[in-house]
């Protein structure tokens, strides 16, 4: 789990973001001595059905307590949807963990979350703050296309303009793209109550 990187007005970080990987597993004993493993051993075993009971106690157990202990004292952004395109962890995270996973040989499902837990400890922050400008370009993106997926994101030349003193924390959007959206909006709920001056309670209000 990955937040916005906080960075102070000289740079400096205030917090990385990182929160925290949390496998979904659980640990059993093996009943049969075999290959790898004698009976007894404790095992780690990936949990096969992750439900909504999962995740609810993986948030309650793992996820809220982390982001308790991590906080700080300034506004943390948390990423709120968990669409593949507004995913913040495959704008990044995903790619350096998987790039530093393919140089090991993990042997076991232990080793493989020990690799992918030293990856997450090497991702750097100022590529987590690209990673949430990027973010930024997709919901743009995605306002451009009437929230269509069919769309490929443009180079921004993030390193170059922070170099310049001008990268953003946040990217600006024009008006009249909001409003585009907005009437898109407008259009899918009018027709559904047609005719019906009760419907225009629904509209979606670009202010």
């Amino acid at each position: 789990m990955i937040g916005k990187p906080i960075f102070d007005t000289h740079g400096h970080v205030l917090h990385d973001g990182k929160y925290g990987i949390f496998p979904f597993v659980y640990e059993t004993i093996a009943k049969k001595n075999s290959k790898n493993k004698e009976a007894g051993t404790v095992e780690i075993k990936a949990t096969q059905n992750v439900n909504k009971e999962a995740i609810r106690a993986m948030l309650l157990n793992n996820v809220i307590p982390a982001i308790k202990i991590r906080w700080v004292q300034h506004s943390v952004h948390l990423p709120a949807s968990t669409s593949p395109d507004l995913n913040v962890l495959d704008l990044g995270l995903f790619n350096v963990i998987q790039s530093i996973q393919y140089q090991s040989f993990p042997k076991n499902l232990g080793e493989l979350i020990d690799r992918v837990k030293e990856a997450y400890g090497l991702f750097n922050p100022v590529l987590n703050k690209y990673c949430w400008i990027t973010l930024q370009c997709c919901m743009e993106e995605i306002l451009k296309h009437l929230g269509g997926n069919n769309f490929t994101l443009t180079h921004k030349g993030k390193k170059r303009l922070e170099r310049l003193g001008l990268l953003p924390e946040q990217l600006e959007v024009e008006r009249n793209l909001v409003q585009q959206a907005v009437d898109y909006l407008n259009t899918l709920f009018i027709s559904a109550g047609e005719g019906n001056e009760e419907d225009e309670g629904m509209k979606v209000d670009a202010d």
